[in-house]
């Protein structure tokens, strides 16, 4: 329960700065100068992923989880530093993007390490649940703080506070919790399992590479809809928070409450039918225009394909995946995660700029496009390899 509540704190710190396309505006720049704020992160939060990735029982992940939440805190915090120009902010956007892309990666560790097999799907549930949760609620608790004699600045403080006790409870539980490694955990892991460019390379040829690219077209739809999404909706003269809550909402009940319901179909099928809802819904939003009963249907309806199909997406590329590999599937598919999600804004904020929302739309959702027609692809190679076993 404690490590659930700093996930749902750090998630809503991390929430809380989705407003910073706005707070970049406030301070003279745009979409564009936005995207480098991001993208910043992006080669140090691939070499940390990467060291996470080849070590990756070399620390505790409670402790590396608590020192990355303390980071991102600090990150916050100085965010409101930044008063005279958005400049300043890139140097803090290579903090609190490195720092996010640990968490996220080192949270299901830390998770891992604390239940039994039986019951690690069940709170790795709980764990995306809280997160989601957080990344939702951040937006709209910013978004009245703002309106505030605390501001952006101020707002941003308050971000980096609840770090602070996200971080304090992460410690409670690395104290309560005993060192789930051995001895020679590290060495042992590091003898026995493939290299990391072996292992990459392995996956990549084998059907799991085309499920990891899945992913990475994810990644840039997740960073596009949820990073500029303040500043789509100012634009459309709309209210944010009707997409963050909507599609919150939307995620948390289709992983609890439909993903069970689908597990008796092949997951193929059902991540290639939700993957096209989820595609007619990002098109939708290029016709929402200021109406917010649609906006709040479209970021619904994306909210229920993407929060099914991801999941499914994740556990195909380990399913896929030689054996000897597998241990290293999901960490290598958290660092392609990443590196998109933090890549990507430069090329969203340059089409903003410069062409406005309609183009970045269409990008996506041709996106979309290749996701379905790579994942119905799969659903044909699946009911080929069914078919020589029936006629026997």
């Amino acid at each position: 329960m404690v490590l659930m509540l700093a996930a749902f704190g750090i998630s809503t710190a991390y929430g809380m700065l989705l407003l910073l396309p706005l707070y970049v505006q406030d301070l003279g720049g745009n979409e564009a100068d936005f995207g480098i704020v991001l993208s910043s992160a992006a080669v140090t939060a691939v070499l940390s992923l990467a060291a996470l990735t080849r070590f990756p029982e070399a620390l505790r992940p409670d402790w590396v989880l608590a020192l990355a939440i303390i980071l991102f805190g600090v990150g916050s915090a100085a965010t409101s530093l930044a008063t005279e120009g958005w400049e300043p902010l890139v140097g803090v956007g290579v903090l609190l993007g490195t720092a996010w892309a640990v968490v996220y990666t080192v949270a299901p560790m830390v998770i891992s390490a604390m239940v039994t097999d039986s019951g690690r799907t069940t709170y790795f549930g709980y764990l995306t649940g809280s997160e989601q949760l957080g990344i939702g609620a951040g937006p709209v608790l910013a978004g009245i703080l703002v309106h505030t004699s605390l501001r952006f600045s101020g707002t941003f403080v308050v971000a980096g506070l609840i770090c602070a006790a996200a971080a304090a409870g992460t410690v409670v539980v690395g104290i309560l919790t005993p060192d789930a490694r051995g001895p020679r955990a590290s060495a042992t892991s590091d003898e026995t399992m493939p290299g990391l460019l072996e292992s990459t390379r392995t996956i990549l040829r084998s059907q799991a590479g085309a499920w990891l690219s899945i992913i990475v077209l994810f990644a840039c739809l997740f960073t596009a809809m949820t990073q500029f999404q303040t500043t789509f909706a100012s634009a459309q003269d709309l209210n944010y928070s009707i997409f963050y809550v909507t599609y919150t909402i939307a995620v948390i009940f289709v992983r609890f409450a439909v993903a069970p319901w689908t597990a008796r179909f092949d997951a193929p099928l059902v991540i290639a039918v939700s993957i096209s809802v989820m595609g007619l819904a990002v098109a939708s939003f290029l016709v929402v225009g200021a109406n917010p009963v649609a906006y709040a249907a479209a970021s619904a309806v994306m909210g229920l394909g993407y929060g099914l199909a991801l999941p499914a997406v994740q556990a195909q590329a380990v399913n896929t995946s030689a054996e000897a590999v597998r241990p290293r599937v999901l960490p290598i598919a958290g660092l392609v995660f990443m590196a998109a999600i933090l890549a990507f804004p430069l090329a969203v904020g340059w089409m903003v700029v410069n062409f406005g929302y309609w183009l970045l739309f269409t990008v996506l959702v041709a996106f979309a496009v290749i996701q379905a027609g790579m994942s119905w692809g799969q659903v044909a190679r699946a009911d080929r390899s069914r078919a020589p076993s029936q006629a026997r």
